[in-house]
């Protein structure tokens, strides 16, 4: 009971923390700006996400708060491939400095083909969501639990039989960054960025009901928070 009690401050906190990184993203657009903006769109996502989250408290379960929701499915199928580029131009700044051109094409290619995939076939796809009890906040879901069932809003029994869709384009995009990321910690010595995205697929493994969710949102703060500190070292804006 405690944690949906401080879930809303949680979340409003979460929500802080990616903004001051998302900025923080853009001291390094001077030298390396595509990874800079790429950085900060996927932040700038994520804020979104906790806001409607935190917000969901406010508006209850009406047609805008589902509204806003699927634009942070969609949002979130679209743009989580953006953090592939982060991945190519911190390689290409500090690793593979030869090939820096050609790994930002493929990375960019990438980054758009994950975004077409997860607008057409994970956002377009979605076609039912709910409403859930995430944490003391109201937000919508594919699927819903016993533990996250919201005390004011009756399901149907296909509501509580639906199952949510695969997120392919996060589950590749976090592969692909585990790849690039033993790279530039095989040939640059800077291992954060492979820390950071192993624990993320740790993060996949811990209990979808009690405090997994919220523990895997803590450990997304560390994974930024990583790339950020990664970012700003191939951009040379600190040392």
């Amino acid at each position: 009971m405690a944690i949906h009690l401080i879930g809303p401050f949680v979340f409003a906190l979460f929500t802080l923390v990616h903004a001051g990184i998302a900025f923080g993203a853009l001291l390094a657009a001077g030298s390396m700006p595509v990874a800079a903006v790429c950085l900060f769109i996927v932040e700038a996502v994520t804020v979104f996400d906790n806001a409607v989250t935190v917000a969901g408290n406010r508006m209850g379960i009406a047609p805008r708060a589902e509204a806003l929701n699927r634009r942070r499915y969609m949002l979130q199928a679209s743009c989580i491939g953006l953090l592939i580029p982060v991945y190519a131009g911190i390689a290409a700044q500090m690793a593979l400095p030869a090939g820096s051109s050609w790994i930002y094409g493929l990375s960019l290619l990438m980054a758009l083909l994950l975004g077409i995939y997860g607008y057409f076939f994970q956002f377009r796809g979605t076609h039912t969501i709910m409403p859930v009890c995430y944490y003391g906040c109201l937000r919508y879901a594919q699927s819903v639990s016993k533990l996250t069932r919201h005390p004011d809003y009756r399901y149907s029994p296909q509501q509580l039989a639906a199952r949510g869709r695969l997120p392919v384009v996060s589950i590749v995009t976090t592969f692909v960054g585990l790849i690039i990321a033993a790279l530039i910690g095989w040939f640059a010595s800077l291992w954060v960025p492979f820390i950071v995205t192993a624990l993320m697929l740790l993060a996949g493994g811990l209990p979808l009901r009690s405090w997994g969710p919220l523990a895997t949102s803590g450990l997304e703060i560390v994974f930024s928070c990583g790339m950020l500190y990664s970012l700003l070292l191939a951009a040379g804006s600190i040392a």
